[in-house]
């Protein structure tokens, strides 16, 4: 991926508007619209009877975690996101099927302009739409995680440096780590041997993104909550002028239908 570059990849740190979601929000997409939906899991467990039916046979039915249990919170964020896609689609959330990339990256065959993808940590799980091709990905910042033995085994030097010489080390690991994860993640490759290449510092990079139209890339950090760090990856083909905004999804399943009038 570095050998040929041939894209421009950008990447900064700002800060995203955040807005409580309400069910008369517009749901439709400009150009350069990013929306960001965030829900903290822990306020959807009574909700779970009520999401569940927005899953089909085959998402209910398939263990989601090596103890081979259904995994509880897969069940809110996957009904979540339909009902998110199917506000922007006007599909049916209910029949709503996914297909998917050669690295499992999903998609719907039927609106191939919707771009959509999901992170999730500990309690939050993310979920970023747009007419653009995009990743995302958050991290939850664990205090006694052994971060530094990775280091070499991620970064090149430049970024070992930065980290070495940085007054706050695990945070500067975790926005550069999200970066590369929201853009690998956006590319559709997952993390593969040229992660440890792919730049994550602030500035204007050369690239080969592998893609066939070979576009622009710009990658940013946000705040999403305390100890949890993000990134939002997206590929333009002009100067950067994405509206990124950040919507905190409502615990309250009255309100969640009404999104898709259901």
């Amino acid at each position: 991926m570095k050998n040929t570059p041939t894209a421009k990849l950008f990447i900064s740190s700002f800060n995203i508007r955040k807005h409580v979601l309400m069910h008369d929000n517009e749901f439709s997409l400009n150009e350069n619209d990013i929306r960001i939906y965030s829900i903290y899991l822990p306020d959807f467990a009574d909700l779970k009877s009520d999401l569940a039916e927005y899953l089909n046979v085959n998402e209910l039915s398939v263990p989601h975690n090596r103890y081979m249990k259904i995994d509880h919170k897969f069940i809110i964020y996957r009904s979540i996101l339909k009902i998110i896609l199917a506000a922007y689609s006007k599909l049916d959330a209910k029949k709503m099927e996914f297909d998917y990339h050669l690295y499992k990256k999903p998609y719907l065959a039927s609106k191939p302009w919707l771009h959509f993808n999901i992170s999730h940590a500990e309690d939050y799980v993310v979920i970023a739409i747009s007419r653009s091709n995009l990743g995302i990905d958050i991290e939850y910042m664990e205090q006694d995680f052994p971060f530094t033995n990775l280091i070499p085994e991620v970064f090149e030097e430049p970024e070992i440096t930065a980290i070495q010489n940085s007054n706050d080390k695990k945070r500067l690991f975790y926005s550069y780590w999200t970066r590369k994860e929201a853009f690998v993640k956006g590319l559709g490759t997952g993390i593969n041997d040229n992660f440890k290449h792919i730049p994550c510092a602030d500035g204007e990079h050369s690239i080969n993104t592998g893609l066939s139209n070979n576009e622009n890339w710009h990658v940013c950090n946000f705040n999403l909550s305390d100890h949890y760090m993000g990134a939002i990856a997206c590929e333009f083909s002009s100067a950067f002028s994405k509206e990124v905004v950040i919507y905190k999804v409502p615990n309250d399943m009255n309100a969640l239908r009404k999104m898709i009038n259901d």
